[in-house]
């Protein structure tokens, strides 16, 4: 009996990591919003990472979050860097592109609890008075991450896209009170 639940657990265990093997390694997640604001107020948030700190979600979603930040004020070189035991791990942001209030593309590098790199892009609109302010981040998926996100029935692009949106509305809120 036992020898029966044990191969039932392997072929279970089994179905899950082939279903993490053939899932994509690239991914994509895009959110965006209209905001009723000129570009030239919302790209003052975008282009320091301190102050694009100030409408990021992940303080809300990880309170033990630690931020540090080196290089200049704001545009390209300015570096956000994070620690907490949480779920946020370790990591740093770099702003590595900037087109004055069209862009800002930023290099995320996660250290812990696992490596991993992201591509991330803030893109800003003009659509008559308002803008259309998209956010958008690739990156490959490590084997070991898609395998959790299996394991725990989790789709990233609906965890991490929420907390896009969370950001995102707090953003619009910011912008439009000035």
């Amino acid at each position: 009996m036992i020898k029966k639940i044990l191969a039932g657990l392997w072929a279970i265990l089994a179905i899950f990591v082939i279903i993490a093997a053939l899932k994509p390694e690239d991914y994509l997640i895009k959110r965006d919003i209209l905001i009723n604001a000129k570009p030239e107020i919302i790209f003052p948030l975008l282009a320091s990472t301190k102050n694009a700190d100030s409408w990021m979600p992940w303080k809300e979603h990880d309170p033990q979050v630690k931020n540090t930040y080196s290089g200049p004020e704001e545009g390209i070189g300015a570096i956000s860097s994070w620690e907490s035991p949480g779920q946020m791990g370790t990591g740093s942001a770099e702003i590595v592109e900037v087109t004055q209030n069209q862009s800002v593309k930023t290099k995320i590098t996660y250290t812990k609890p696992m490596e991993m790199n992201q591509d991330s892009e803030f893109i800003l609109t003009p659509e008559g008075e308002s803008t259309k302010m998209t956010w958008i981040v690739t990156g490959k998926q490590p084997f070991f991450a898609r395998l959790m996100c299996t394991l725990m029935f989790m789709n990233m692009d609906k965890y991490v896209g929420g907390m896009f949106e969370q950001g995102l509305n707090k953003l619009k809120t910011l912008t439009e009170n000035k």
